[in-house]
């Protein structure tokens, strides 16, 4: 496992030395392009779940926030130009735009999102800020998410582990001025 030290910055985990590679479904359009200081960054790692964020210049800027669970069945993806609900599964063989709802419960937590394709494996959904800093609140507050796609596949998502993971995307998006997901479970108001 190769740590990458950032000038100036904390020091994050390479997610693209492992050899796990990045989820389709997590990486960037361009990351499988031309070499370049792009890079995949590891920011938490609990439980099942990671955050990790992308740089397009090795580094200096960051272009994309990432979470969810390692299974990818709940992931959520910010951007300066959208917010992203989104579930992926090597073994599905999606049609290119195709669509369907995925309700996803937590508690007393329930919402309905009308997913698209993004490709084979991946669906995602726009989301607007408050809407998912509500789910990710109520994911603070419950042990297990139940996501449900049409009325075919049920599957559990174990949180353990999420709230730090969660947190830190939260802070990755607003820090990038992508949208202000609130104040996470775990997060504190002061360094002091």
């Amino acid at each position: 496992m190769a740590l990458v030290s950032l000038p100036g910055m904390a020091v994050a985990q390479s997610y693209d030395d492992r050899p796990r590679a990045m989820p389709v479904a997590m990486q960037p359009e361009d990351e499988n392009s031309s070499p370049s200081p792009s890079q995949m960054l590891v920011d938490e790692r609990a439980g099942g779940w990671v955050a990790i964020h992308h740089t397009p210049d090795a580094g200096v800027h960051t272009d994309l926030c990432i979470a969810g669970s390692e299974s990818e069945i709940l992931m959520f993806r910010a951007d300066a130009d959208s917010l992203q609900v989104r579930s992926a599964d090597d073994h599905w063989t999606l049609a290119n735009g195709e669509k369907g709802d995925m309700t996803v419960s937590v508690g007393t937590y329930t919402r309905v999102f009308h997913m698209q394709a993004n490709d084979a494996t991946t669906l995602a959904a726009d989301i607007r800020a408050d809407d998912l800093a509500h789910l990710l609140d109520a994911m603070a507050t419950s042990h297990m998410a139940v996501v449900k796609f049409g009325n075919r596949t049920t599957l559990s998502v174990n949180l353990a582990g999420s709230i730090p993971v969660l947190d830190r995307f939260r802070g990755c998006a607003e820090t990038q001025h992508f949208a202000n997901l609130g104040q996470g479970a775990g997060q504190k108001a002061s360094p002091f």
